[in-house]
């Protein structure tokens, strides 16, 4: 029996009169494989017994508004007319089959001999590749939506990122006025904001790499499938050589993607976060679409740009963090809580070379933070950022690096001039947080960790 693609249980074998009816069977069948419908769901959606529907589905050449019946219970409306059109085509030739030579009987020759024959094949191979062309138009449908999402995503993270650092100066200038007075709950209640603001920050540029990411990677396949649309439909042609219309006139319109709608202006914390997590749903379903096209598309995964959600457990392991491995740098007591933030970064592999480089430096340890209000003797908390730090140096550390985000902040107060005139273009300014820290770079190809490892090496000396 054949398994069927959606699990459950395996279909029978089709006892069919005829190939063609062999086929339609066939095609039958993966319509409703692809729709993840059971056959009594089926059945109660055409208003047919589940009985009748097997045996039809089983090879018996369908009436054909039991062909209809499926293929509106199966297909999306704008591929319906094609598909039906392919299954009508194989019933008719289910229904009017090539004769059949009588075995030992001569085969007499005369006009239009052999032609019976031919035109099943030839048929047969102007279906298949109707078939492979409707495919490439859905996969051409699934990147343009992917590709849609993304350039979309990519405006509202922009935008999101420019509110946020105006709330981050906002929030920064009220802890500073604050700052003057005696502390109070106000002050506290602003340092809880500014941090929460600055988070978000790291956040929304890192789902913005990841939406620049998948535009990449939707334009190249949108090229491949582009181009093998075009193939196909030379070698229709070439099947059709009485046919000067191409398929592709006939072939279904795209459905029109949805506006986006307006991007919040609230500032409160709250919706940001509501924000920044649809965010991240709609890169994380461009992912799986994206990656499933390119395995279909047969394209190596190797020259695939792999994205993991950020919440996937086992994103270590799929990517070359060893999980057996010690984290470089970092004490025992905190190599679990910074494994923990790696699930959830962009880039865990240039985190993690980054501290195996800046680690090797003479005297750099990695530490933990001490929390505000913590109990004397209470161990260092992982779990937010770390501090690298010179020992022996006066100043409390050269950097700060945050392994969720791949981020890395520097003890250095270079201008955007400065950075660009030593190479490092990736890097930004910052205006907020600690006097002492006014540089930081994201890490997101090998020439931004090159050019985090300089920054850093001038801060270590520095310090």
């Amino acid at each position: 029996m054949t398994p069927k693609v959606g699990g459950g249980r395996p279909w029978g074998p089709i006892r069919a009169e005829n190939p063609a009816a062999r086929k339609l069977a066939e095609t039958l069948r993966r319509h409703v494989d692809d729709s993840g419908k059971t056959l009594a769901v089926l059945s109660g959606e055409i208003s047919m017994s589940k009985a009748q529907t097997g045996v039809y589905l089983a090879g018996k050449v369908p009436t054909q508004a039991f062909i209809a019946a499926l293929i509106r219970a199966t297909i999306r409306p704008e591929l319906r007319e094609r598909r039906q059109e392919e299954a009508l085509a194989l019933r008719e030739q289910a229904m009017r089959p090539a004769p059949r030579t009588t075995t030992g009987a001569p085969v007499v020759a005369g006009p239009g001999a052999g032609y019976a024959v031919e035109l099943a094949p030839a048929q047969a191979r102007q279906i298949e590749t109707y078939d492979r062309l409707t495919r490439a138009l859905e996969q051409r449908a699934e990147v343009e939506r992917a590709k849609n999402n993304s350039d979309k995503l990519v405006m509202v993270l922009l935008n999101m990122i420019h509110q946020l650092d105006r709330r981050v100066t906002d929030l920064a200038k009220e802890r500073d006025q604050l700052l003057a007075r005696p502390r109070s709950e106000a002050l506290e209640d602003a340092e809880r904001k500014l941090a929460r603001a600055e988070e978000q920050e790291q956040r929304a540029r890192a789902e913005l790499r990841r939406a620049e990411e998948k535009q990449r990677q939707a334009e190249d396949l949108e090229a491949r499938v582009t181009d093998q649309l075009r193939q196909l439909t030379d070698e229709l042609d070439r099947l059709r050589a009485s046919d000067t219309t191409s398929p592709l006139d006939t072939l279904p319109a795209l459905a029109d993607e949805a506006e986006a709608g307006p991007v919040s202006a609230d500032p409160v914390g709250d919706d940001i976060d509501a924000a920044l997590a649809r965010a991240t749903a709609v890169n994380d379903e461009d992912n799986t679409t994206l990656n499933r096209l390119t395995s279909q598309l047969n394209e190596p995964t190797a020259d695939v740009v792999q994205d993991n959600p950020p919440d996937n457990p086992g994103v270590l392991a799929s990517r070359s963090v060893s999980a057996a491995s010690p984290l470089p740098g970092v004490p025992d007591e905190g190599q679990e809580a910074v494994r923990a933030l790696l699930q959830r970064s962009p880039a865990p592999d240039l985190f993690v070379r980054f501290l195996a480089e800046a680690t090797r430096w003479e005297n750099v340890q990695v530490h933990g933070i001490k929390r505000q209000n913590a109990k004397p003797g209470a161990p260092l908390d992982y779990s937010g950022y770390l501090r690298l730090r010179r020992q022996g140096s006066q100043f409390g550390g050269f950097a700060y690096v945050y392994a969720e985000h791949s981020s890395i902040n520097l003890r250095l107060h270079h201008t955007r001039e400065q950075l660009d005139a030593i190479g490092a273009t990736q890097a930004r300014t910052r205006i907020t947080g600690h006097r002492g820290y006014r540089v930081s770079i994201d890490l997101t190809d090998e020439t931004s960790l090159t050019q985090a490892i300089h920054l850093a090496e001038l801060a270590y000396t520095a310090t």
